[in-house]
């Protein structure tokens, strides 16, 4: 059997067997170019009845023709979910990530009706039409599928899981970590946006980007494995680490003095670092930085996925392990100084 990378990803290397070609320019909206796929057997879907973009706002253009779909008008340094529905196979979302730069070849899978129901089955599992699925693909940091990772080292609270499947992405019901395919599948996942806890005892560190699940609907994600306890940056500089995020994820194109940012959210983030320090924590005191609740400042919560969604067009920091996620959350539980 045939399973392919089916996780796009032109900011994060994902060792994906697509070719990735540059379908936009660093001035404007970007395009992402693909096919619908089946998730167990990677053959094209034809017969898909819809593609659907989740987690931008205005939604951009999608046009389908038999497997082959084009998305138009992606904002650059962004996140989003392509949701598939095809008959026979349940609705399934996967994520694609852009920089500056379009993606040609993106492979956007669905997951068959007779592949769910052997999962279950084989895990003793009773999918509701309630909840969703999750399917995770643990890789290594140049995007290689990771084998032996322990379960005790991940879950998602309040599911089914996680169970793993074989090198052939089939179900191993006695196995305890992660095969050279590294899929492993969770039941039962609450609606909303899922991520991965880990407990102090974990010896490597799993990050997942927040992954919206939908009920009656299969979400296709991947988790990126790193050996050694998760660990979080410290002595964070304004300066020389926090300032550079914004010019580098292209805040600063939208929040600039004629940006759609300026206007909208009456944020401005280009210019000295004394003017952005300025406009983050002495304009607005206590709402785009929180002392008291560093994990509630808007600088965090605006550009990142939530449900329900807030206004802020895209998606920037994909999940709580972002590593700029990471450096603004430090920075601010430091003290937010002007360092």
């Amino acid at each position: 059997m045939l399973v392919r990378c089916m996780i796009a990803a032109a900011v994060i290397s994902s060792g994906c067997s697509f070719a990735s070609d540059s379908t936009g320019s660093d001035s404007g909206p970007v395009s992402v170019q693909g096919q619908v796929v089946d998730f167990q057997t990677g053959a094209a879907v034809t017969t898909a009845s819809s593609v659907a973009i989740s987690g931008l706002s205005p939604a951009p253009a999608v046009t389908l023709k038999g497997a082959a779909f084009t998305v138009e008008d992606i904002p650059p340094n962004s996140a989003f979910e392509v949701l598939v529905t095809a008959p026979g196979h349940w609705p399934t979302y996967s994520q694609v990530v852009v920089s500056t730069s379009g993606i040609d070849g993106v492979e956007a899978p669905v997951a068959s009706e007779g592949f769910v129901t052997g999962l279950a089955t084989a895990f003793g599992a009773a999918p509701s039409g309630a909840r969703g699925i999750l399917l995770l693909r643990l890789v290594d940091p140049s995007g290689k599928p990771r084998a032996g990772v322990a379960a005790a080292n991940f879950t998602v609270a309040g599911t089914n899981g996680p169970h793993f499947l074989d090198p052939n992405v089939m179900p191993a019901a006695t196995a305890t970590s992660s095969s050279s395919s590294g899929w492993v599948v969770f039941f039962d996942v609450p609606v909303g946006l899922a991520g991965l806890s880990q407990g102090l005892n974990a010896t490597t560190t799993v990050d997942m980007a927040a992954a919206p699940i939908a009920a009656g609907t299969v979400t296709v994600a991947k988790a990126a494995v790193s050996d050694g306890p998760p660990a979080l940056p410290s002595h964070v500089l304004f300066a020389t680490q926090i300032v550079p995020i914004f010019q580098n994820r292209g805040c600063q194109g939208c929040h600039s003095g004629g940006g759609p940012g300026k206007d909208l959210g009456d944020l401005t983030l280009d210019g000295s670092s004394k003017l952005i320090y300025k406009e983050l924590v002495e304009e607005r005191p206590n709402t785009r930085v929180r002392l008291a609740a560093p994990e509630t400042s808007l600088v965090l919560t605006m550009p990142s996925r939530e449900d329900p969604p807030d206004a802020h067009p895209n998606v920037t920091f994909t999940g709580p392990r972002d590593p700029d996620y990471l450096k603004l959350l430090v920075w601010i539980r430091e003290g937010a100084l002007q360092n």
